[in-house]
């Protein structure tokens, strides 16, 4: 299996299927338990602002569908991942400045 090193998790889910994901804020990922061990799944490329990337998150949820939801603490956005096909796109803004 392979190993992960987290910087200040701040989050654990369980998915129906029994697997763990973590919020691994410090570096601004989500990693998931498989049957080979830990893998990166959302924000692998480092933190950031684009679509694809974190900023600091801090918890995470599934709906129904077994969509990902992410609060994005530094970009000020709730991103949605669907974990089927690695699409991610921005669901809204709940902290907007302008």
């Amino acid at each position: 299996p392979s190993n992960i090193t987290l910087n200040y998790p701040t989050g654990i889910v369980l998915d129906a299927n029994g697997y763990l994901f973590i919020v691994d804020s410090y570096n601004h990922r989500i990693v998931a338990s498989s049957y080979y061990g830990f893998r990166c799944i959302v924000g692998c490329s480092g933190g950031g602002s684009t679509m694809y990337q974190l900023s600091f998150p801090q918890s995470m949820a599934f709906d129904s569908y077994g969509n990902i939801y992410v609060t994005d603490r530094n970009n000020s956005r709730v991103q949605q991942f669907a974990l089927q096909n690695n699409s991610c796109r921005k669901l809204f803004v709940y902290n907007s400045t302008s």
